[in-house]
């Protein structure tokens, strides 16, 4: 009676014991669900992977954030118009631009910074400059004019207009937006669907930003649908295994409360104390509790069913099992909490935001050592109902066989994983897939918008990439612009690149009117004009002809005028009278008298004398006449001489204008042969250089051109370069990693040698990432072995047994790896491992095999002194092959789970896992007693050898 009285007695004690510290995890359960933070805005807010602030993302993250209104603290998104495979209409055409048009006025409402519109006509070209060239090359004098004139061409060029913004097929119209940072991602996504929505065409939001948060809004997502799956999963398969409706309950029971608890401690770390964190923190935390949760409780079941199958009491069971399964849980639970306990020293905020996994480890050993075994001795027996059979599932038939194959043919054993493990091994290859596009499905707008934008467009028209240039001075004058042109050029001839857009071309493409053959072209052209004309002109100067022929008629006139007039004077002068009247009647009276003796009488002498008088008035106008023809023969012979004298002159000039054909022929040549150096120049390298007036420099509607592309302060430029290669793949990545130094070769030698230079975008972060998870891994991955090894030489007592196992878990993961990826080729469509995946598969398959291997490693340890090395590790993988399998198949389905979420990643590591798990779980027994044997036991080669000669020999017979 006293025996029993005292097993009572413990049983109440244990029973009062342990029912308070349910009721304690139930009450904490609860207040952590009350307590718990949204963690999806602490996913937006705090798990974001952060880089030094030396990494060139992050540089040019600062410039860019110093830039000034129109850049500065601003996210670039894409707003898509699409219609499908039909081209836009004018009406869709100019619906489209009225939706721009309306959310260009409402720029606060949407924070928007600035936007940049397609062209509406698809036919539009970026328009030049037509009279830059003009502008250039006229004569001080006359350049204010020409910069006039020049002016409204330039003006054409709208900064905030870009015909590229048309895709080729005129199907699809984007436009460009920086947006400020006031909303959330989500928030800001939201407010711009509503915003340009238009009608007859379909509207994407995309943008680099919106991919990383669907994806995160996947994950989540996800994480919700594999809560459900793999809860229904597990039920359902510890249900088959061990034919118990109970045993899953306790099992998940005890787990989801450690879950809740430990997630709700990790998110207010987060939320108060910035503790390391991102959106796999939580999916990562829930798997592993999960598995770990269902492999302890299996293990501790197990071991209770065997107490219990020894007659002890549910009190006795229940202790003896904590007791002996206990230590195991313990060691591997400590186990995997140091080893990501040391993920805080991964120096890369995705592997440090893992950490939280080890609190969710802890408080799961605390909830199993306390939470779990008050329902075995609660329960006893009852908790394998409705099954009565104790027997225990502690022999393994398929770990049994592997091993003992092993231990037989050793170098056998090792030739066939070799041979299996190769193949896969080599499938696998360093690039990874680091565009987050590849996450989600078509079902997220912002990844359908992307996948249009790649249709359409240069697959980099997603993520352009952005090249900041800074230097201690003013960077709008002849010598830097004529620098920044040039790596403008260099950079667009570089294969792999679509185009780039700079200060000097803002929308792709050269001013072509203000490049030195361009105006050297316009002059040239010009001069061969004037060459021309001096050409014909001197072949008329050469066949001038001065006609002197009229001159000589004029002279010839003259003289007979002369003649002429000189015989009216004789024939005047000789018929004239130059007496008086009355001297001619006195005369004519004396006359008379001498030759007939006669006289006039007084009537006819006054009649005479009267007639006289009035002829006296004919006469004086005849001595004028005569007068007047003496002065017309004198000017008459003044035009004789004159006419001569320029006849003579004439034909001096004429002799001097076909002189003057000769000078022009000189000329003409000098100028033909400066024209033709000029071309040569033109043609030249010099000529494909740019040059801009100092008034072209300081004209407004310049600075209104080039402004997209300079700072502010106009010390820092910046060139955005639209790659052909998709965003995160391999090629964009080798790209991206030669522009900076190709940029600081082109500088140097130039007043910008000095100058900051930092590649800015999706892309360089993606880099910058790359590099900072390459070499965290690699440190992580060296500290978590050398960890893990050693801990398993404490439990183990030895070297190479941890030794094999490490070795077995890195091989097991490389072929993972290579599995996955052909997998993901050959039925996902996806020809790239995605970024994170080997990290996350690296990380669970540390864990679980671990954790398997201190179950075989504590199991050899209780076969101490039963024989060889060899046949101890036969024993004990006979004895934990079937915790080890139950738990891989629990695992295996849990991480099937994953598949559900949609995003790549997980799905990867799903794949990778299961694989992994599947081949660590035949390679173990198949490797490591045949090791062991061939190390540890001394095995004798020429044994083997003859025997096989033996065996041979015998058959024959």
């Amino acid at each position: 009676m006293n025996i029993w009285e005292d097993k009572e007695k413990n049983m109440n004690k244990f029973f009062k014991k342990y029912i308070g510290v349910i009721i304690a995890w139930v009450v904490v359960a609860i207040a952590a669900i009350f307590m718990m933070p949204n963690s999806f805005n602490l996913v937006a807010s705090h798990g974001q992977t952060s880089l030094p602030k030396s990494a060139q993302s992050q540089v040019a993250n600062t410039l860019k954030n110093n830039w000034g209104p129109k850049l500065s603290h601003t996210r670039q998104v894409l707003v898509v118009f699409s219609n499908g495979k039909a081209k836009l209409n004018d009406i869709q055409r100019n619906q489209i631009n009225t939706t721009l048009t309306t959310l260009e006025n409402k720029k606060d409402q949407f924070d928007i910074k600035n936007i940049v519109k397609p062209s509406v006509d698809s036919a539009a070209a970026v328009s030049q400059p037509a009279n830059a060239q003009s502008t250039a090359a006229a004569p001080s004098s006359s350049q204010s004019s020409a910069a006039s004139s020049g002016s409204d061409a330039m003006l054409n060029n709208d900064p905030s207009v870009s015909a590229e913004l048309n895709s080729k097929d005129g199907t699809t119209m984007i436009a460009q937006l920086n947006v400020g940072k006031r909303d959330s991602v989500r928030q800001m996504d939201t407010k711009l669907k509503a915003a340009v929505r238009t009608a007859s065409v379909k509207t994407y939001i995309t943008s680099p930003d919106s991919l990383i948060n669907d994806t995160q809004h996947a994950t989540e997502a996800g994480l919700g649908k594999t809560e459900i799956i793999a809860i229904v999963i597990i039920l359902l398969v510890l249900i088959l295994l061990f034919r118990s409706l109970l045993i899953p309950l306790v099992s998940l029971i005890s787990t989801g409360v450690a879950y809740i608890i430990s997630l709700a401690i990790v998110l207010n770390l987060v939320s108060r104390y910035h503790f390391p964190f991102s959106n796999f923190t939580q999916i990562s935390m829930l798997i592993l509790l999960l598995g770990l949760g269902t492999d302890f409780s299996i293990l501790l079941i197990n071991e209770f069913k065997k107490q219990l199958r020894a007659g002890k009491d549910q009190l006795e069971a229940t202790l003896a099992a904590r007791r002996s399964a206990g230590k195991t849980i313990l060691i591997s639970s400590l186990t995997l909490i140091v080893l990501f306990s040391l993920l805080g020293f991964a120096n890369y905020s995705l592997y440090e935001s893992l950490v939280g996994v080890a609190i969710g480890i802890l408080v799961l050993l605390l909830v199993l050592m306390s939470f779990t075994p008050f329902f075995l001795f609660f329960m006893g027996e009852t908790i394998f109902w409705p099954s009565s059979n104790l027997e225990a599932h502690n022999y393994s038939r398929s770990w049994g066989f592997l091993s003992t194959k092993s231990a037989a043919h050793p170098l056998i054993a090792l030739i066939i994983a070799l041979i299996v493990a190769t193949p896969f091994v080599f499938l696998n290859q360093k690039h990874l897939n680091h565009n987050d596009a590849a996450e989600i499905t078509q079902k997220y707008p912002s990844k359908k918008g992307y996948q249009i934008v790649n249709q359409h467009y240069a697959n980099g028209m997603n993520a352009p990439v952005s090249i900041y240039i800074k230097s201690d001075h003013s960077l709008r004058d002849q010598t830097d612009l004529q620098q920044i042109e040039t790596i403008t050029r260099q950079l667009r001839d570089q294969k792999g690149i679509h185009s780039v857009n700079s200060a000097t071309e803002p929308h792709g493409q050269p001013l072509k009117q203000l490049y030195v053959n361009q105006q050297l072209n316009t002059l040239t052209g010009d001069n061969d004009a004037v060459s021309s004309g001096m050409s014909d002109t001197s072949k008329k100067l050469k066949s001038t002809s001065i006609q002197t022929d009229g001159l000589d008629s004029v002279t010839g006139d003259a003289q007979s005028i002369t003649s002429m007039v000189s015989t009216i004077q004789n024939e005047f002068n000789n018929s004239g009278v130059f007496a008086t009247p009355a001297q001619m009647v006195d005369e004519l009276q004396q006359k008379l008298r001498s030759e007939h003796r006669r006289r006039l009488t007084s009537m006819q002498r006054t009649v005479v004398t009267e007639a006289l008088s009035r002829a006296l008035n004919d006469q004086q106008q005849q001595t004028q006449m005569n007068s007047a023809l003496s002065g017309i023969g004198l000017k008459t012979d003044s035009i004789n001489s004159s006419t001569n004298s320029f006849k003579s002159e004439l034909q001096n000039v004429q002799n001097q204008v076909r002189g003057y054909a000769s000078t022009l022929d000189n000329l003409n040549n000098s100028l033909t042969n400066s024209n033709n150096f000029l071309k040569a120049l033109a043609k030249s390298s010099v000529g494909n250089t740019i040059y801009i007036p100092d008034n072209v420099i300081n004209a407004d509607y310049f600075k209104t051109l080039i402004g997209e592309y300079l700072s502010t302060n106009e010390k820092t430029t910046r060139l955005d370069v639209v790659l052909n290669a998709t965003p995160g793949s391999k090629k964009s990545i080798e790209l991206v990693q030669d522009l900076e130094n190709q940029v600081n070769y082109d500088l140097r030698g130039t007043q910008l040698k000095g100058a900051t230079v930092a590649v800015g975008g999706y892309n360089s972060m993606v880099v910058d990432n790359q590099q900072a998870a390459r070499t965290s891994f690699k440190r992580v991955a060296i500290l978590l072995s050398i960890a893990a090894a050693l801990i398993l030489m404490i439990v183990a007592g030895s070297i190479l047994q941890p030794v094999y196992l490490v070795g077995s878990l890195g091989i097991t993961y490389l072929m993972s790896l290579g599995f996955t990826k052909w997998f993901s080729a050959q039925f996902l469509g996806q020809k790239w491992l995605t970024a994170n995946m080997p990290f996350l598969t690296f990380l669970m398959l540390l864990a679980f095999g671990v954790d398997y291997s201190i179950y075989l490693l504590m199991k050899y340890k209780q076969t101490d002194g039963k024989g060889k090395s060899a046949e101890r590790m036969i024993n004990a993988s006979i004895l934990i092959g079937t915790v080890v399998i139950f738990a891989i198949v629990v695992i295996g389905v849990i991480f099937a789970s994953l598949m559900s979420s949609g995003v790549l990643t997980l799905i990867q590591v799903a794949i990778a896992v299961i694989f992994g798990l599947i081949i660590f779980g035949i390679v173990v027994p198949s490797i490591m007693p045949g090791l062991m044997r061939l190390t540890y036991e001394g095995f004798n080669f020429k044994q083997l050898r003859f025997r096989h000669r033996r065996t041979d020999s015998k058959s024959e017979k």
